[in-house]
Parts: C-alpha cells; structure tokens; sequence
C-alpha cells in the first residue's frame, strides 16, 4: 500500500479524497487506501497547524478565520498565539462578548501583555464596561512602549468613566508617539469638551479636521463641539459636507435643545466613540 506523507500539500489531496468517499453515501466498505486516508486525516486534524497555515488563515475571511482559530484554540487553549488569533478573529465577525472571555482566560495566564489587553479592551468597550478595559490596559501600561493605539484607547477609557484629566495625559503621550495625528487630537478635543473647555476643543478639533487624513468622524465632532456653543450655521455647513439636510437640521435642532436646557458639558458623554 502506497503511503502519503502528511504535507500541506497532500494534506489537501487527503480531505479532498476523503471528502469524495463521504459524497459516495459509503455505498461499500472502505478499501484499506481509503481507511488509512481518513485516519490520516483525522491524526492531522489534532495536530497544531503549521506557521505556513497560520499564516494563511490571517488572511482568510472573517468567518474562516474564526473557524481555523476556534480548531487551533480547542487544541490547545493555554497557547498565545492561539488565544490572541482566536479573540482578534471573533471581533471581525462581531463576537465580542466571547472575545473578551477569551482574552480575559490568556490575561490570566499572561498578565500585563499589551496586545492581550488591547484586544481585551475593544471587547470589553464594545461590551459598555470600560472600567474593565481601563484596568487591563493599565496593567499592561509598564510594558508598552512607543505605541499610540494602545495610549489612545486608555485614553478613551478614562473619558468614559469620567477621568478626563488622566484621559488628556494618555492622549497627550500618544501625540508626542504620533504627532499630528487627527484619531488621537479628535479623542483630545472631545475630552476637552466633556471636561468643560469648549473653546479648547474648538482648537483641537479644528486643528485635526485641518489635517489630510481627518475623516467623516473628525469633521462631525467638530461640529458638535461648535453646535453646542451656539455656533448652528457653521455647524450646518461642516456637517452638510457628509451627512444629509434631513440629519443636519436634526442635529441642529439637538444643539439647541441641549443649549436651552443648560446642560453641562458632560451631556456629550454619550456622544463620545
């Protein structure tokens, strides 16, 4: 009998063949080639897939990914890669709840790893509980270094349970990592509106909005930093830039009650991303 060695090539010729003896409604006894071809198979299947498919699996799409990484993972839980992969590749298919359990398991085993706790963290956001965020990235605030992301998002964390002063430190570093850069000085702007300086985060965002790779988003802060000091028409007009008239007015409209009700500064709080 004439034996396959179990390469990623003929791994695929072994599923394949496997595959055609499972279409056939296994009308007959399998021969012994095609018996030693399943156990084969089934033998591949426990074992950790190689570098060269890991690697191929990263550029899979989104639902492939999460299969590959979720077989990778039941293999062997307590594995790094296998844990991060697995978690990254939940949160494209928006399964953030298990991605976090995930994490949370890995930051068990590895405490204080900034990538862990990043992917950690934009689950637990997502899942409204950023003071779980915000501990695991401070955990893991010692051991990063030159990193922008990982001081943007704790900054984000901060403002969402009300620290602004420890929010604007995290955003300021990031800015000294990555200077001008229109994510980080939006998140400062916003801050500093929900801090109470509006007339300060006029200038951040209007300084960010002026950079090239400002977006939709940047531009729509802006004009929430200028609607809620009254500055409705040149809000309408930033705004008309990307949204339709229809929402223009309805935010308009949305500044002024804001205005008329004396609302403090923290009312766009829930505005905030």
């Amino acid at each position: 009998m004439i034996r396959l060695t179990p390469t990623p090539k003929n791994r695929v010729l072994l599923l394949a063949a496997v595959s055609a003896i499972a279409l056939a409604g296994c009308a007959k006894a399998p021969t012994p080639e095609e018996k030693y071809m399943s156990e084969l198979v089934e033998q591949k299947n426990l074992l950790p897939a190689t570098p060269e498919e890991r690697e191929t699996a990263k550029r899979l799409e989104p639902l492939a990914q999460a299969a590959f990484w979720n077989d990778e993972y039941d293999k062997n839980p307590g594995d790094y890669e296998n844990a991060l992969e697995f978690a990254k590749a939940l949160q494209l298919i928006n399964s953030h709840k298990r991605a976090a359990e995930i994490t949370a398991q890995a930051l068990a085993l590895k405490p204080g790893d900034p990538a862990l706790a990043m992917t950690y963290a934009k689950s637990a956001l997502h899942e409204g509980r950023p003071d779980l965020a915000g501990s695991a990235l401070e955990q893991a605030e010692p051991n990063v270094d030159n990193d922008w992301k990982f001081y943007s998002m704790i900054g984000i964390c901060f403002d969402q349970v009300g620290d602004h002063a420890n929010a604007q430190l995290r955003y300021m570093r990031a800015l000294r990592i990555s200077p001008d850069n229109p994510k980080v000085l939006s998140n400062l702007g916003l801050s500093q509106a929900l801090s109470g300086d509006p007339a300060q985060a006029e200038k951040t965002l209007r300084r960010a909005v002026g950079l090239p790779e400002a977006d939709a988003q940047i531009r729509q802060n802006l004009a929430l930093v200028l609607g809620v000091q009254g500055k409705f028409e040149e809000a309408a007009k930033l705004s008309a830039s990307d949204l339709p008239q229809t929402i223009v007015r309805e935010n308009n409209d949305y500044y002024r009650s804001l205005l008329s009700q004396d609302r403090h500064w923290g009312a766009l709080k829930d505005t905030e991303e």
